[in-house]
């Protein structure tokens, strides 16, 4: 076998470094399914010719080098081979969120100029549908699961298309034309407020965001992660797919979101991404399970945290008694905990959003490290991180390689890398609002986000810097920061604070279903539904009590004062979270606004 990974100075595209996977290593297992209910591998030289069927397909049906190809599905292993199929033969993909409703669908398909679509059912295909009239420029829909035709002569199975392809040598050869410099993709922004922009990603931007990952993360092919975020998103196409271009590591594709933590235990991956979110979950899970656990039990728990924090502070101290304590606490609690991840995780990396430095915190007194990383779209994904031998909670980590990081006089974070994005697809004032022309001809990039970097050179982030609250006494407030504490109360679900130019600070607050109504059936509350126990006096003074708790460890300006217990969660198709499961605070302002005031 060849080196384990591709020399990028050769191998200098995404087609390039993945087809020298497909033929240096064709046995290797790339990827994991789950099939009728059992896990099936995927070997490279499998995914190499799937991956060309679907080139030589999309080539069949006139697409052509610069032509842009939307992928409209959940995370799925043909989600990664239409992506590389797409890239291999010169195309552009423009993913679009699942998520997304026919009105957003419609918007991405029609400003990306897509030509042709793949979507995941019968779902989706009703949605497109719905504004197929609106949609000029797409002549072909390839769906991957069964469907019930629509007399639609342009909807074709996923089946039917890499039937039909023609295997010559086209294929290899729009490889070996393609350059750092080709554009392979429009990633489209979460849209927090307004219409999603598309970032003009390159061969080169993902080049440079994936090549120094395997040394600083100590990644190898042995590794094994779970794709189960969308892969429309920067975060889970990078780490997802795009990562294992470097060392081919294998990757496993969660049935869904939903099944996502069954997934983990059954497949146990040694390395996990996700969101804050994801983590939050993972951690009240924990904390409710411990609750229920008997004095002795509860006892053990207590006094393996404490045993975490010691060995923490102790910083690879070679004390005999404290290693022999580590043993035991990993013997009863900490192999227990990891058992929850599949038993083999080595490091899980964070992204996307902050996360509380608790939850961080908790992970690592329990022997699993948390990876706190920062990126963006823009970025191609990655700013900076912590690695596993250089690790400061509470920050980002330092400046990835080659990414130089200011902090402008407002507290704003600009970038200068190799991996930003040179513009927006068709958004001239908004690229240029983005990118700041330097003296040596590249370009800083203004993040919108505000942190400082301490004198270690580790990069803190404290807030988006459009939202960042004023109160009426003047005091500048940061709210993902106290939302980020309140969603570690085991029973809140989400959480947004307001008090812009108001005299205090009050919060809405969503529950957490399978948390809350664990706690009704154990104090024996009656209820119908979740919304009719957001109303019960129980549920409220537990989180009244929770809050105060909370509020005693901050300024009196960043304390709760209010709260509103809402009766559903926030919702993905009511607009108010992103994919990734951010808060939209425009929208849920918007939405709540009546009732935020009634705080006041």
């Amino acid at each position: 076998m060849a080196g384990v990974k591709p020399d990028f100075k050769i191998y200098n595209t995404v087609p390039k470094a993945f087809w020298y996977h497909v033929n240096q290593k064709p046995k290797s297992v790339a990827n994991w399914q789950k099939l009728k209910g059992i896990w099936q591998e995927q070997t490279w030289e499998e995914y190499g010719q799937l991956v060309k069927q679907i080139g030589l397909g999309l080539k069949s049906y006139g697409i052509n080098k610069g032509d842009k190809i939307s992928i409209l599905s959940q995370t799925r292993m043909e989600w990664v081979a239409c992506d590389m199929g797409i890239i291999a033969i010169g195309g552009i993909t423009a993913p679009i969120y699942h998520s997304n409703t026919a009105e957003q669908i419609q918007y991405i398909a029609e400003h990306s100029e897509a030509k042709l679509i793949f979507l995941e059912d019968q779902e989706q295909l009703d949605k497109v549908i719905k504004v197929w009239d609106r949609l000029p420029s797409v002549t072909k829909i390839i769906v991957f699961d069964a469907y019930a035709p629509k007399d639609m002569t342009n909807v074709i199975s996923f089946k039917e298309f890499i039937e039909n392809a023609i295997d010559d040598d086209s294929f290899e050869k729009c490889i070996e034309k393609s350059y750092p410099s080709d554009v392979i993709s429009f990633i489209y922004t979460s849209g927090t407020t307004g219409n999603p922009k598309a970032g003009v990603i390159t061969n080169a931007n993902v080049i440079s965001s994936i090549k120094h990952l395997p040394k600083i993360l100590d990644i190898s092919q042995k590794d094994l992660t779970i794709a189960y975020l969308p892969l429309a998103h920067i975060a889970e196409r990078l780490l997802g797919h795009f990562l294992k271009l470097v060392c081919g590591n294998q990757t496993a594709f969660a049935e869904s979101i939903e099944d996502m933590p069954n997934n983990v235990r059954q497949v146990g991956p040694s390395i996990m991404f996700g969101t804050p979110r994801v983590f939050e979950k993972f951690y009240a899970k924990i904390a409710t399970g411990i609750a229920d656990a008997t004095w002795f039990q509860k006892k053990i728990y207590y006094w393996a945290i404490d045993i975490g924090k010691e060995t923490s502070k102790s910083k690879g101290s070679d004390s005999f008694f404290l290693k022999i304590k580590e043993f035991m606490a990993k013997y009863l609690i900490y192999n227990k905990i990891k058992k929850i991840f599949g038993g083999r995780i080595r490091y899980m990396v964070s992204g996307a959003a902050p996360i509380s430095p608790d939850i961080v915190h908790f992970f690592n007194w329990m022997s699993i490290t948390i990876l706190e990383g920062y990126g963006m779209t823009e970025t191609t994904g990655i700013i900076s991180i912590n690695t596993p031998n250089a690790i400061k909670i509470g920050s980002v980590g330092k400046p990835y390689p080659n990414t130089q990081v200011r902090i402008e006089k407002d507290g704003e974070i600009c970038v200068k890398a190799p991996q930003n994005i040179h513009k927006y697809f068709n958004e001239k004032e908004a690229s240029d609002r983005l990118l700041e022309p330097d003296n040596d001809g590249k370009f800083w990039l203004h993040t919108g986000d505000v942190g400082y970097i301490d004198d270690e050179g580790y990069l803190f982030i404290t807030d988006r810097k459009k939202d960042i609250l004023i109160t009426a006494g003047g005091k500048n407030v940061a709210p993902q920061y106290i939302e980020n504490l309140l969603k570690t109360i085991p029973y809140v679900s989400q959480s947004m604070v307001y008090g812009d130019a108001k005299p205090y600070l009050t919060a809405l607050i969503t529950l957490d279903e399978d948390e809350i109504t664990k706690f009704a059936r154990d104090n024996k509350i009656l209820y119908q539904d979740l919304s009719g126990l957001s109303k019960k006096r129980e549920v409220f003074d537990l989180l009244k009590n929770k809050i105060q708790l909370m509020n005693e460890n901050l300024p009196s300006y960043e304390t709760i004062k209010k709260f509103k217990i809402l009766e559903e969660d926030f919702d993905q198709d009511k607009d108010e979270l992103t994919p990734t499961f951010k808060v939209k605070r425009k929208v849920v302002i918007d939405n709540y606004k009546v009732l935020l005031d009634s705080m006041y």
